[in-house]
């Protein structure tokens, strides 16, 4: 992969992405289906983001390869995440994206399961959430902080949960209560009820603040390999 880095992971504002200045080259690397979905949205921010998410897809491939930020066709995977179709790459890329508002991301690696999560700081921790989607050490380790650090420490594992039930492929059909993480000083630590069938000692987790406004998180498939490399950048495009 060009860049010499095991995982590369790109992060861009929507607002930069598809201000009026870049509006059109941004979608004239979109494919049809891409301009399809951009414009379904109905708000205008709503489209500002799907496209700035669309092009960065294609930037961020792109500039780990020789292909044209145009050239890329995507095919949905099995359970709808989008895969790259066309054209072939050996080895091949594999590729994850995320949106909120005011953040998009795309990490890219070679043949590794990847998933990639960035969501905006919150001033809550909602209970409901906290007792239905969290696993019994991470509510008593948010119980355990002051109320006032507990909204961030809940993003912090929302992330983290989003960016490897992404990486597994599998969307809601893994129970995000037997996904347990744990922060202290150090790397997120990840725990895994045995029904989901994988070992936590196979991934590699990262987790940091791209922008004051937002968290991110990465989760990336080691397997028995050393620490891989991750490099973070701003929009190639």
């Amino acid at each position: 992969m060009r860049g010499g880095h095991d995982v590369i992971v790109f992060c861009g504002r929507p607002e930069a992405l598809a201000a009026p200045g870049r509006r059109d080259a941004a979608l004239a690397v979109l494919a049809t289906d891409d301009r399809d979905h951009v414009a379904r949205f109905r708000f205008e921010r709503d489209r500002e983001q799907a496209l700035a998410s669309r092009a960065l897809q294609r930037r961020a491939l792109s500039a780990c390869t020789d292909v044209a930020p145009a050239a890329w066709r995507f095919v949905a995977g099995a359970h709808g995440r989008p895969e790259i179709g066309a054209p072939p790459i050996t080895p091949p890329l594999r590729f994850n994206v995320a949106n909120s508002h005011g953040l998009v991301a795309c990490a890219v690696t070679i043949d590794r399961d990847v998933g990639v999560d960035v969501e905006p700081w919150r001033g809550d921790a909602p209970a409901e959430l906290i007792e239905r989607c969290f696993a019994p050490a991470e509510r008593a380790a948010l119980t355990a902080l002051p109320a006032g650090s507990r909204p961030r420490r809940f993003v912090e594992l929302w992330t983290l949960k989003e960016a490897y039930i992404k990486a597994r492929g599998l969307g809601l059909e893994l129970p995000l209560e037997l996904i347990d993480f744990t922060l202290d000083d150090g790397p997120p630590r990840l725990a895994l009820d045995p029904s989901l069938d994988d070992d936590a000692a196979t991934w590699q987790l990262e987790l940091w603040s791209p922008l004051p406004s937002h968290a991110a998180a990465l989760c990336v498939r080691r397997g028995a390999a050393p620490p891989l490399t991750i490099e973070r950048r701003w929009d190639p495009g």
